[in-house]
């Protein structure tokens, strides 16, 4: 019988005729499908997600480090502004700010760009913990207010807290970080009715980050063209946009792949 090469054997236009093209295609190029030529480009709903996947994603890393008591250099907080580390508080501007020809350093404006910090993380002080929770205090009256009433629920509406992009402003996972803050240092002030209320709250806010991760979730899994657009976004830096387009196709990316989501 004679005997014919690996693509004649393949019937021409059946079922395996592509895809086995393909296969064999990609031992020359990697793991870049067939149709990779294909584009997907990014609803403005997409861009909500990713900004929402990496606010939390944000927050959940902060979490460790606040609740041990620590807080990193120039970390902002919406409502509370940027912390100053040598300084051991938090301050309208952040650290090295120019404005006018002066800088901003520890609460005062400076003729000359300051120096790097001496430490790039520190605890904050009992004065600045205070401040801290009395910010949070007037947050959760907010909120309660928002909700259509006093008392101690702990149990807010998700719909009306989901986090938006940078911890979301004056939102739950601004009034989690300060929680965090003040639980790591309780043993350093004492604690008010701001904190108190805060641990009866916590959880409701905590479900209400978690309802949004799965809607994140929902979303991702739903739409491959979003997932790509993340993976993109982590390997360039660059932010998922509406009107952005992204190319590949099933199974594969483009080479070149990043672990970090750009900022």
């Amino acid at each position: 019988m004679k005997k014919h090469g690996d693509l004649t054997r393949i019937r021409h236009g059946g079922i395996l005729h592509w895809s086995t093209l393909c296969l064999l295609a990609s031992g020359t190029v990697g793991l870049t499908s067939c149709d990779s030529d294909k584009t997907y480009t990014a609803t403005a709903k997409d861009q909500q997600m990713a900004e929402l996947e990496k606010s939390l994603d944000e927050i959940d890393r902060r979490r460790a480090q606040l609740t041990q008591g620590y807080v990193d250099h120039n970390l902002e907080i919406p409502g509370v502004g940027f912390y100053h580390a040598d300084a051991q508080d938090f301050f309208p501007y952040a650290y090295g700010h120019e404005k006018d020809g002066k800088w901003y350093a520890n609460g005062e404006w400076v003729d000359a760009q300051p120096k790097a910090p001496r430490m790039s993380v520190s605890r904050p002080s009992e004065a600045a913990l205070k401040k801290v929770e009395g910010i949070l205090a007037k947050e959760q009256e907010q909120e309660l207010a928002g909700e259509g009433g006093g008392g101690t629920s702990s149990s807010p509406t998700p719909a009306t807290h989901h986090t938006t992009h940078h911890y979301g402003g004056s939102g739950v996972g601004s009034m989690l970080l300060m929680y965090w803050m003040l639980s790591g240092n309780r043993n350093n002030f004492t604690p008010g009715a701001g904190y108190q209320q805060a641990q009866m709250r916590q959880q409701g806010w905590q479900q209400s980050l978690n309802n949004d991760r799965n809607t994140v979730r929902s979303h991702a899994a739903a739409n491959p063209g979003y997932q790509r657009l993340v993976q993109q976004s982590k390997q360039s830096g660059a932010p998922v946009t509406a009107g952005k387009s992204v190319r590949g196709g099933f199974g594969g990316t483009s080479s070149g792949s990043s672990s970090s989501f750009g900022s």
